[in-house]
């Protein structure tokens, strides 16, 4: 049965590549706002990215074919099944930059597989559009939600599944680098296009001392939006240490206000949400170090540290003075619509990825310190540990060294790659390499972001995106099942760890 499946997907595959185009159909929406966000963190994780796109009826909760970006694209939360039809067709930038130009690799063609699709696409394909004027190279871009299955079903039928492929889980770039399928990243890149790339991006597709992946796009977590004239007009500062963001919490609830607006909802991805909160409070309870032990199992799911963790977010979830509609309405409450009640003044902070900007922004609110809704930190609680920042990245990953691919390899994580996508995509891309002219940004809300960025002291990719499928659908529902108090907490970290020994 194994076979068969890996034959059909096989043939889906190299359909795919045939018929590679920049959108797929079943894409979700961008923000292209002068004040929009980035809608989509994952294309970060694979299952958010399909969370989301389902809850628009198409594509990004960002986030996780392998966990959010599936739950995204996923704005159904579901995971989407593989296409068995072409993507509609290209964009201009896709088509531009598929038919090549004049120059020293004119004639050579580099194919690019990964997860996004639609106007996210189409900012890929006008970073690339500067390769392509210099070196004459053709590029077909194939974006799908899909990208993950269609590269493991290649390399387990032995083949390559593109020249170049965008992966969202640094776990498995580490797996295929120990396999040798994946070519080094030159020194000359290194010293020169990426000299000034955040290392601890770098990191993230980097094994055994060397780098594989180059980060072409970072999504942020750690945020906490609010109303800057709710705060101004209760006599509210922006909290800077979490003792101040609980005692923060707390005077709202005196003055008679709501603290929080949560809700975890997102079809059958329900509870990715809330694992972002887990993973947010895991860097901060436990550090880094701890954390990185957590997605590759060195501590089990059930360890003390994880049940700390669940309970400091039950502390604050389960208190239904805390949460707008009480404990009781956070798994039924839409992830996108949980935050909206912000802007009638209903609750006063809402702790969300940056892709969030485009809920507000779809609600004709503006974005940004003068705007109607912006973003701080959400605080360190651990100084020891510095600013801590959740995420995600796609990460471009090179799988031969032919001269074409290498030439394409070293622009996409260029600055002027970069600055090229913040002008034609307008809105919802961030990038980590420090070259950039931050001043392109489109939006309000975009330097508040950058800032956040370019400044953590360590950069946590988001775990359950790169647990096992099992442990991470589990950690969604089991997670769902002890917010809304079905089970206790001891409970919810057992099954999660049962799904896990499968």
């Amino acid at each position: 049965m194994k076979n068969r499946w890996l034959k059909l997907f096989a043939a889906l595959f190299a359909f795919s590549l045939l018929a590679a185009a920049c959108g797929s159909s079943d894409g979700g929406d961008s923000a292209t706002s002068d004040d929009s966000a980035s809608s989509d963190d994952a294309a970060s994780d694979d299952g958010e990215e399909d969370a989301m796109a389902e809850d628009d009826g198409d594509e990004d909760a960002m986030a996780e074919d392998d966990g959010e970006e599936d739950a995204m694209a996923e704005d159904d939360g579901e995971e989407e099944p593989v296409e068995t039809t072409a993507p509609e067709g290209p964009g201009e930038f896709c088509s531009q930059i598929a038919e090549g130009g004049e120059g020293d690799l004119a004639g050579e063609t580099v194919t690019i597989l990964g997860p996004e699709t639609d106007n996210e696409a189409e900012g890929l394909c006008a970073s690339l559009v500067g390769v392509v004027e210099a070196t004459g190279v053709a590029i077909e871009y194939n974006g799908t939600r899909d990208a993950t299955t269609l590269t493991n079903v290649a390399v387990e039928a032995g083949n390559s599944p593109s020249d170049i492929v965008m992966i969202p889980q640094p776990g498995r770039i580490a797996g295929f680098a120990e396999q040798g399928l994946l070519t080094p990243i030159p020194d000359d890149t290194l010293n020169g296009s990426l000299a000034n790339l955040s290392e601890t991006f770098l990191s993230f597709g980097t094994v055994g001392g060397t780098a594989y992946g180059i980060p072409a796009k970072a999504d942020i977590k750690s945020l906490v939006w609010y109303s800057p004239s709710a705060f101004a007009d209760s006599g509210y500062e922006i909290p800077t240490t979490f003792d101040e963001l609980i005692a923060l919490q707390e005077q709202i609830k005196t003055d008679g206000g709501v603290p929080w607006c949560i809700g975890i909802e997102s079809g059958d991805a329900t509870g990715w949400t809330f694992t972002d909160w887990m993973e947010d409070m895991m860097l901060r309870v436990h550090g880094p170090e701890v954390y990185a032990q957590w997605p590759t199992h060195e501590i089990p799911f059930n360890d003390d540290r994880v049940k700390e963790v669940a309970e400091q977010v039950g502390s604050i979830w389960f208190d239904d003075a805390n949460v707008l509609g009480g404990r009781d309405s956070i798994a039924t409450t839409g992830f996108r619509d949980a935050p909206i009640p912000m802007l009638s003044g209903e609750c006063f902070m809402h702790r969300q990825a940056s892709f969030a900007g485009s809920f507000f922004v779809e609600q004709g609110a503006s974005l940004g310190p003068d705007g109607d809704v912006s973003a701080f930190y959400f605080p360190t609680i651990n100084p020891d540990f510095g600013n801590v920042v959740l995420g995600g990245a796609n990460i471009a990953t090179a799988w031969n060294d032919r001269p074409a691919t290498l030439a394409v390899f070293d622009h996409i994580g260029s600055a002027p790659a970069a600055e090229a996508r913040i002008v034609a995509q307008g809105g919802g891309y961030y990038s980590p390499n420090g070259d950039v002219d931050n001043s392109l940004y489109p939006s309000p809300i975009d330097p508040v972001i950058i800032d956040i960025l370019l400044t953590a002291d360590a950069f946590g990719f988001d775990a359950s995106d790169d647990m096992p499928d099992a442990a991470n659908k589990e950690f969604w529902q089991s997670g769902t099942d002890y917010v809304s108090g079905s089970i206790d907490v001891d409970t919810f970290l057992a099954t999660v760890e049962a799904a896990w020994e499968e």
